[in-house]
């Protein structure tokens, strides 16, 4: 099927950039082996589609992960690059280069788990004290 629709619109697919992904929660699920262009086609656990990291169990671990990790590397160049600046300045970069990053569809993943609240929460944690300099461990931010 889809070499038919690739030869009638004189386009390509590459195998090498398509891959399954199997979504369900059992423990065993059965293997299935995908051809495209008669080349076997690779088992994911996760995806990302439209920013969104999907798992092959649908549950969000994996993009809190994913957003964290990735908020997390953003907050230190700001802080690496924006330690001399004043505090309303690193605060409006980290409303327009963070925070989005974090709070992309979150509507779809809200975090629900302690885990991933806790994760969330490190991270703004860290940014308040990135935004304000205040790194001793007896102050609230």
């Amino acid at each position: 099927m889809p070499q038919q629709w690739q030869n009638r619109w004189l386009m390509s697919f590459n195998p090498s950039k398509c891959h399954i992904l199997h979504i369900t929660r059992k423990r065993h699920p059965i293997t299935t082996q995908y051809k495209l262009c008669n080349e076997t086609l690779t088992g994911v656990k996760s995806h990302p589609y439209l920013g969104v990291q999907l798992s092959d169990d649908l549950r969000w671990d994996t993009h809190i992960n994913h957003a964290t990790s990735k908020a997390g590397r953003v907050l230190g160049v700001i802080r690496r690059n924006l330690t001399h600046c004043p505090s309303r300045v690193k605060a409006t970069c980290y409303k327009a280069l963070v925070r989005p990053l974090l709070e992309y569809s979150a509507t779809v993943w809200d975090p629900y788990t302690i885990k991933g609240i806790q994760a969330v929460e490190a991270v703004q944690r860290r940014a308040a004290r990135v935004t304000f300099n205040d790194y001793q461990r007896t102050s609230s931010v």
